[in-house]
C-alpha cells in the first residue's frame, strides 16, 4: 500500500458523517460509508420504524418494526461493520440542534423528505461551513448536488425561496421506487467519499438527475446566483427556516 492511499484510509478512519434521516436515502448511504471505512456516522432521525419502510430501507427487517429507526439502523450497522462508530439520535433536525451536529461533521448528507428539511440543511451547512450532499426523489424520479459552502452553488441558488405548503409533495404521498432510493443514496455516499479523501470529481455545480422510468440520467451545469439569499448574503444576515421531517 502506497502513502498516499494509507493517508486516505486514515482520513476515511478519522471522519465523522452525520445522516440527516435514516430511510430511503439513508439506509443504503450507511451502509455505503460503513463498508468504505469511515470512522463514525451520525445518524439523526425522529421516526420509528413502519411496515411501508421495508421495501425501501434496507437496513431493517420485520424484527425493526415499531423500534425508533435510528437504533435500529445502528444495531444492524454495528453488527455488520464491528469497527465503526454509531451515534444514535432519536431527534429531529431544527434550528437549535443544528450547529452543534454541523460543526462536528466533516460531511453531511441529507437523506430528509420535504423541502422545508432541505431549505435548513442548506442553510445550516452554509452557515456552518460544512459540506454536504443534497438528494430528493419522488417516484421514478431522483436528483442528487454536492455543496460546498462558500465556493459552489447551493440549494438556494436554484431555489431562493421554500415552496408553499400547497406546492409540498413528499414521498409519503407520492411513493418512492426502492431501487432508485438506492442508487441515488449510494451516489451521496460516494460524493462524502470523494470529499474526504480528496480524490475524484464530486457533484459541485451539477445537478445529476435520474429517470428511472426511462433509464435517462443527466448531469446539469449549474452556477452560483450572486442574488442567493444564503450563500451571497453576509453571514450576519443568514438565517434558518424552520425544520422539516426526515424520509
Amino acid at each position: 500500500m502506497n502513502q498516499r492511499q494509507t493517508e486516505r484510509d486514515a482520513a476515511l478512519e478519522t471522519a465523522r458523517v452525520l445522516i440527516v434521516g435514516i430511510g430511503a436515502l439513508g439506509c443504503p448511504a450507511a451502509r455505503s460509508l460503513g463498508a468504505a471505512g469511515v470512522g463514525t456516522l451520525v445518524l439523526l432521525d425522529p421516526d420509528r420504524v413502519e411496515v411501508s419502510n421495508l421495501h425501501r430501507q434496507p437496513l431493517y427487517g420485520t424484527a425493526a418494526i415499531g423500534r425508533p429507526k435510528v437504533e435500529a439502523a445502528a444495531a444492524t450497522l454495528r453488527r455488520e461493520f464491528p469497527d465503526l462508530r454509531v451515534e444514535a439520535h432519536a431527534e429531529r433536525l431544527d434550528e437549535h440542534n443544528l450547529p452543534g451536529h454541523f460543526t462536528r461533521a466533516d460531511f453531511v448528507i441529507d437523506a430528509t423528505d420535504g423541502a422545508t428539511a432541505k431549505f435548513l440543511i442548506n442553510d445550516g451547512a452554509v452557515r456552518c461551513g460544512t459540506p454536504f450532499s443534497h438528494a430528493g426523489i419522488i417516484g421514478f424520479l431522483g436528483q442528487t448536488l454536492t455543496v460546498r459552502p462558500g465556493l459552489t452553488t447551493c440549494y438556494r441558488c436554484l431555489f431562493p425561496e421554500p415552496p408553499s405548503e400547497a406546492e409540498m409533495v413528499s414521498c409519503r404521498d407520492a411513493g418512492v421506487v426502492g431501487p432508485l432510493a438506492g442508487i441515488i443514496g449510494t451516489i451521496q455516499a460516494g460524493e462524502a467519499i470523494k470529499h474526504l479523501t480528496g480524490r475524484g470529481e464530486p457533484l459541485t455545480d451539477l445537478l445529476l438527475t435520474i429517470d428511472a422510468h426511462t433509464g435517462r440520467w443527466r448531469r446539469v451545469r449549474l452556477a452560483r446566483n450572486p442574488r442567493c439569499p444564503v450563500c451571497a448574503a453576509p453571514a450576519r444576515d443568514r438565517r434558518l427556516d424552520a425544520a422539516g421531517g426526515a424520509r
